[in-house]
């Protein structure tokens, strides 16, 4: 018996095997590479921007030159995309923003051109004449109002990317880079306009550190404030705020606070440019750990300005922050009629007065609201709308004394098992504004209703009555 000829099979297999190697490689591990290389190519600032840190920058703008240098190399933190400690060397010492730089360098290491000019060929004299006709000759990159921007890497070595005309069509400018200090004349990119913009519009302000405070508004455990609308003390005691003596509302008192915290700096002004501007605002916060930070609001006539927390000079600011801390007493204070722990547990509510004769009462078993008491019929569903308003609409204004109670009252009583009456309002209307007068508190004062809050009370009976 013939034996098979397995070798043409065996060869086929083989050539089949080593072509699908080849294929994988040139997918997954050859081109990838080749493309990675190839763009590499088209960027003025050629680096492996994943593993290189960056060591210092420089950027020439119409703002003037900003030299930059990142203070925590040991840290591995001076890459592209990394968030690293940095410091503004020129044309002031100062901190720098750290995000803002990250931002900063992302663009510029990021610049690709969207094509490129190849003079390799060209004679001496003809690329020349070219790259000066691109305003990138030495004669004009020297000009003043020449626009680069250099990195300078972790191993010491500058890349440049200079900036000269822009191109006659498209919105591109001619691009040329270098490597220390050595222009590459074989290669010119075109460089689409919204990179200038990103990188040459910035000002020193932007580079640098607009921190104002440093604490945290968890830290705070207490603050005193002078605003044009009185005088503020807050006290933080077992987790619940105070504001002069009275229970505060802990989420407007917490937004106060962290409204503080966040500012950050608009513009690093002279101390010339503060003349004539007054101070309106006070505040000092009490830290824990017994450190205090204190700061001052200035206004002028169009200006706002800070001058303490962790400056050394004042700062001038958005005048949104004045908004948020130009409080009074009332705007801090709980200006919810029943707090969410009184709305979760309530199981009894009742309603007295002329118009509830006898008083209407109701009891929740569980699942539903129902009528406990005989008598005119109600309908239970209003029952928990008007208590998940109660516990979620804010009184706009707490007025003190109080206006007069009339005959027409509503005592809307709210509890539960235990303490029945947890909660005890005075509800009524004087004209056309309705307030609510707080039983269990000794101060002459009532809340204003919200009007989709008065809209749902049942001053009148007829407006619960069951159908």
């Amino acid at each position: 018996m013939k034996q098979p000829n397995w070798k043409p099979a065996l060869i086929l297999s083989s050539t089949v095997f080593a072509l699908g190697t080849f294929t994988y490689w040139l997918q997954y591990s050859h081109k990838p590479k080749q493309e990675k290389a190839d763009t590499l190519q088209k960027k003025p600032l050629s680096f492996n921007a994943e593993t290189v840190q960056i060591s210092s920058f420089r950027v020439k703008s119409p703002n003037g030159v900003i030299e930059a240098k990142c203070e925590s190399l040991a840290k591995k933190s001076c890459k592209v995309g990394t968030t690293g400690e940095w410091s503004i060397t020129y044309p002031e010492k100062v901190a720098g923003d750290a995000d803002t730089i990250k931002d900063f360098l992302n663009n510029a290491s990021g610049m690709l051109a969207a094509e490129t000019i190849d003079l390799n060929e060209e004679p001496e004299d003809k690329r020349t004449k070219l790259i000066d006709e691109y305003g990138l000759s030495d004669s004009k990159r020297t000009r003043p109002e020449a626009d680069f921007v250099e990195l300078t890497l972790e191993d010491g070595k500058k890349l440049t990317a200079w900036f000269g005309e822009p191109h006659p069509i498209g919105d591109k400018t001619f691009v040329a880079s270098a490597s220390d200090g050595k222009l590459n004349s074989s290669t010119i990119f075109l460089i689409a306009n919204f990179y200038k913009t990103n990188l040459f519009t910035k000002t020193l302000t932007y580079f640098r550190d607009k921190t104002i405070f440093k604490f945290n508004r968890s830290e705070v455990e207490q603050f005193e404030g002078t605003t044009t609308k009185g005088k503020l003390s807050g006290r933080l005691t077992n987790g619940l705020w105070t504001i002069n003596g009275l229970e505060a509302d802990y989420d407007r008192v917490e937004t106060l606070l962290s409204s503080i915290a966040q500012e950050k700096a608009k513009e690093f002004p002279a101390p010339t440019e503060l003349k004539g501007a007054k101070t309106s605002i006070r505040y000092t916060l009490h830290l824990k750990g017994g450190k205090e930070v204190s700061f001052e609001i200035l206004k002028d006539a169009k200006r706002t300005f800070l001058k303490g927390g962790d400056l050394s000079s004042p700062v001038e600011i958005e005048s949104n922050l004045v908004v948020q801390i130009d409080k009074k007493i009332n705007e801090l204070r709980r200006n919810l009629l029943i707090t969410q722990a009184e709305k979760v547990t309530a199981t009894d509510l009742t309603l007295e007065g002329k118009e509830y004769s006898p008083p209407a009462q109701f009891h929740y078993d569980g699942k539903n609201w129902v009528q406990k008491s005989t008598g005119t019929r109600f309908d239970p569903l209003k029952v928990q709308n008007l208590i998940d308003q109660l516990a979620s609409t804010h009184s706009p204004e707490i007025v003190s004394p109080a206006p007069a109670v009339p005959g027409d009252a509503v005592t809307l009583t709210l509890g539960d098992s235990k303490n029945p009456a947890k909660s005890r309002l005075k509800v009524y209307q004087v004209k056309d504004q309705a307030y609510a007068k707080d039983l269990l508190s000794k101060a002459n004062e009532a809340f204003v209703l919200d009007g989709g809050l008065k809209n749902l009370f049942p001053f009148k009976a007829d407006l619960w009555k069951a159908k």
